[in-house]
């Protein structure tokens, strides 16, 4: 199990002090620009020429002035977050002797928090503001306490589709809502599904809640519709593995925030056709809290085998579910995909799940998938 921090701490702290030295180099100019007016002042040039000069050493001086505010603000910021990151270091190579993996995976997930944190305020100090708010930044606040708050943001569509599933929301934002379903309280279970170009949008929510409703009811797990990442606009734009790259840290903090408030249960990720993708970068550039991951119908996964994955434990697994009959298999080639390497080659390691029928759409609803999904709740199975 690799720590693999978002920062350096080592780069925060010489950011810290170029940034200190930046403020105190503006301060200082903007402290000599009174005195360049009183030089012009005593030298006898008067006039409208006179008049535009001292009101443009004004001006910078007022400019210099908020830049050093800035800069002083960013330097703090950035003092505070290389001593953060100090000790999530310093608890990695402690935890990295004993050999916790779940613990390092969490760890993970509070380097990419605090690099969150460390952006938006830096963004604040820009003038700029950011509209993600993930679960792991809220630690302490309760579901109630989550949905009350979410609910007030979220258009009138998406909070009746939330109600009609008894949903809960965990995350909000402008692009994206996520859900749980099932039981908030003390699941045994929680699968997560990740899902793909076309159904990872707001537009499709109720659809992908009335999956989350199915899912639970066989299974007995508490699921979570997320949506924690834009999804591509266009299919023509899922050839392209950005928006996958983009949201994999998410989706393995959002994974790291379950691990802490349900460190019992079974943590499950059910990714389809692009999210597969974005769960499998997640596994292999962060790591991913996921005890069991299912790639279901894929253009492509991150990571040339399996073992390149790092998930909850060497006891975790990782399941390939394909139909014949989906037509995104023609954009497998031997081991490569259109976007990835292609789960299904033997060589690539995954434990395939036979039988499956339907088109790319169908997998949800098809009893052969979710015998299995069900079958692996049990820790006999």
């Amino acid at each position: 199990m690799t720590y693999k921090p978002a920062l350096s701490t080592s780069e925060l702290f010489a950011a810290a002090a170029a940034t200190k030295l930046a403020a105190a180099g503006a301060r200082e100019r903007a402290e000599h620009a009174p005195y360049s007016a009183a030089v012009i002042a005593d030298s006898g040039f008067r006039g409208p020429a006179f008049e535009a000069s001292a009101a443009r050493l004004a001006s910078y001086n007022a400019a210099l002035a908020a830049s050093a505010v800035r800069l002083e603000q960013a330097s703090v910021a950035l003092l505070a977050a290389a001593g953060l990151q100090q000790q999530l270091d310093e608890a990695a190579e402690f935890i990295g002797v004993t050999a916790h993996s779940r613990v390092v995976l969490w760890l993970n997930g509070m380097s990419m928090m605090l690099d969150l944190r460390l952006s938006r305020t830096l963004l604040g100090a820009a003038g700029k503001e950011q509209d993600y708010d993930p679960l792991f930044d809220h630690p302490d606040e309760s579901f109630e306490s989550l949905h009350a708050r979410h609910a007030q943001t979220v258009p009138a569509s998406t909070m009746a589709a939330v109600e009609d599933a008894g949903g809960v929301i965990l995350e909000a934002g402008p692009t994206a809502t996520t859900v749980l379903v099932g039981d908030a309280v003390d699941p045994s279970r929680v699968i997560t599904m990740v899902a793909g170009a076309t159904t990872g949008t707001p537009s499709k929510l109720p659809g992908e809640l009335e999956k989350a409703q199915m899912l639970s009811e066989k299974t007995g797990a508490a699921v979570v519709v997320w949506q924690g990442y834009a999804p591509p606009p266009l299919l023509t734009d899922a050839a392209s593995p950005h928006r996958a790259h983009a949201g994999a840290d998410d989706l393995a903090m959002f994974q790291a925030a379950l691990e802490e408030r349900f460190p019992d249960a079974q943590k499950t990720v059910v990714s389809h056709s692009y999210g597969s993708l974005l769960a499998t970068k997640a596994a292999h550039q962060h790591g991913l809290l996921a005890d069991d991951l299912w790639i279901l119908g894929s253009a492509g996964v991150s990571g040339e085998h399996v073992s390149k994955l790092t998930l909850a434990g060497p006891e975790a697994t990782v399941h390939v579910v394909d139909s014949p009959e989906d037509p995104i298999l023609l954009l497998r080639s031997g081991p490569t995909a259109a976007i990835g390497s292609s789960p299904s080659y033997i060589g690539w390691g995954g434990e395939r799940v036979l039988g499956v029928r339907g088109g790319h759409t169908d997998y949800f609803t098809d009893p052969t998938f979710l015998s299995a999904l069900q079958q692996r709740s049990d820790p006999a199975a």
